[in-house]
């Protein structure tokens, strides 16, 4: 069994424990250590499942003191439901704007790969750090601010003021669509902001070709689940 399905059955069950009033809001969890013994885990996985509920809001971790149940049975089904509510931005505006980023984004890629200096690149360093921060504490607003922050720098390092214009005029719409994608990709944070240290990887490396397939692949999996998000919303 993979990592992440093992990540994945112990949320559930943690998820159980709470629907069935086994744990309740604001009570400690076990440490991680009891939890692997109790779960048969590794302690990766457990850190793994505690991210990934901590990210959907499920409990709050206090470094230092532990982790502990941030909600309850009520809220835990509304906050589901919130969870797999579909995006405000209809499969067609996904599609077009994802086109309109293609002719800036990908093609910022280019000359960011050969016009970069050391500022453009500690600038998209420090928008990577923002996102690693905040996949670790499960943040997804500050991942979101973050994640706008680091695919910009990327634009204003391909050093052409009529790119950068471009996309800041569609600034509000972007910073939304960024975060509308988190959302419902349905990752874990930690999991998004390892995405983009792969993506930042490509670009300092000077791998034009290859961080564009990233970057277009990454966009077809949200592409696909807005579908999947419009589908349930239309079935249910």
């Amino acid at each position: 069994m993979s990592k992440t399905s093992l990540r994945d059955e112990v949320c559930n069950q943690l998820l159980e424990k709470i629907k069935k009033r086994e744990l309740i809001k604001g009570e400690k969890l076990p440490s991680e250590s009891e939890l692997g013994t109790m779960f048969g885990v590794s302690r990766t996985s457990i850190r793994a499942a505690l991210q990934n509920l901590q990210g959907r809001g499920v409990i709050d971790t206090i470094q230092g003191v532990g982790s502990f149940v941030n909600i309850d049975v009520e809220e835990s089904s509304t906050k589901s439901k919130e969870k797999k509510k579909a995006s405000d931005i209809s499969s067609r505006e996904f599609q077009e704007f994802f086109e309109f980023r293609q002719a800036i984004e990908f093609r910022a890629i280019d000359f960011f790969v050969k016009r970069a200096d050391t500022i453009d690149q500690k600038r998209l360093k420090a928008a990577l750090d923002g996102i690693k921060l905040a996949g670790k504490h499960g943040d997804l607003v500050q991942f979101s601010r973050m994640d706008y922050a680091f695919h910009m720098a990327i634009i204003k390092g391909a050093k052409n003021n009529f790119l950068v214009e471009a996309m800041l005029d569609r600034k509000e719409f972007f910073r939304h669509y960024l975060a509308e994608i988190a959302r419902v990709s349905d990752k874990p944070v930690s999991d998004l902001a390892e995405e983009h240290e792969e993506l930042y990887t490509c670009l300092i490396e000077k791998k034009a070709k290859e961080a564009k397939g990233f970057l277009f692949a990454d966009n077809m999996f949200y592409r696909l689940a807005y579908f999947n998000m419009w589908v349930k919303e239309v079935s249910g």
